[in-house]
Formats: structure tokens, sequence, C-alpha cells
């Protein structure tokens, strides 16, 4: 044998060995014994602003409503399946303030998903007393436009 042969024999080995122990060595960390823990007032801190944010993001949002409502009725639009669903909204806001309180995430999950859907049927019942409103109106509108539009067109 020539000195390149043992030179490469010994190289394969070194690499063989090295991709069975690396693996093995780094088992440890990967199962959590040596990871590094996060720091407890972090997650405490962490949550303490979702907290304050979270229930300043809903209060803005009921908010909001209550103005959206004043608006339409302010143009004689009427909202009463808008302001029911929104009483309804305001309603869960202790059981928000609950789950967040007690970080419990389940809960904050449910109460998440009741106010979505709430909250996108308050949108759909507002378009609809706005085109309940308007809708006739401007159907007769486009109509009567429509022609002049269509004669200047042909023109």
């Amino acid at each position: 044998m020539n000195k390149n042969t043992i030179l490469m024999g010994a190289f394969v080995a070194f690499c063989l060995i090295g991709m069975l122990v690396l693996p093995a060595a780094a088992a440890p960390a990967v199962q959590g014994t040596m990871a590094h823990a996060v720091d407890q007032g972090l997650k405490d801190d962490l949550w303490a602003n979702h907290h304050q944010y979270r229930l300043q993001a809903y209060d803005m949002n009921v908010e909001r409503a209550n103005s959206i409502i004043s608006i339409l009725n302010k143009f004689g639009i009427d909202t009463p399946a808008c302001t029911s669903t929104l009483s309804t909204i305001s309603g869960k806001r202790s059981a928000l303030e609950t789950a967040l309180t007690n970080k419990d995430k389940d809960a904050l999950k449910t109460v998440n998903t009741d106010l979505k859907t709430l909250w996108q049927q308050f949108r759909t019942e507002m378009r609809d007393a706005i085109r309940d409103h308007y809708g006739r109106k401007a159907a007769g509108n486009s109509a009567a436009t429509a022609t002049p539009d269509l004669a200047a067109a042909t023109v």
C-alpha cells in the first residue's frame, strides 16, 4: 500500500466516525435536556403586554362600531340588527378578559373564534342595512343614467 491510500482510508474512517458520533452528541440538545429555557419573567411580561393591548383593540373596535351605528342612524338607516349584534359582541368582553387574565389559551381561542364570527356578522348586517336603504333608489338612478351613457356611446 502506498502512502496516499493509507491517508485516504484514514480520512474516510474519520468521516464515518464523525457522521456517527455527531448526531448522537447533538441528540440531548434536540430532546431539550440541554436546551435553554425561556425566562419566565419574559413570558409573563409578554403576556401582560398582549393582555393590555388586546383589550384596548377590542374596546376600540366596539367604540368604532358604535360610531358607525350613530352615523347610519343620522342618515336614517335602520340599524336594529347591527345594534343587536354589537350588544352581543360587547357581552363577550368579560369572557375575553377572563381568558386573558387566566392565560387560558383554549378559552381565548374560543372567544376569538366567536368574536370573529360576530364581527363578520356585524359587517354583513351593516352593508345590508345600507343596501336596503339605498339599494332601491340606486337601482332606479343607475337605470336612469344608463340610457344617456348608452346613447352617448353609440353616437
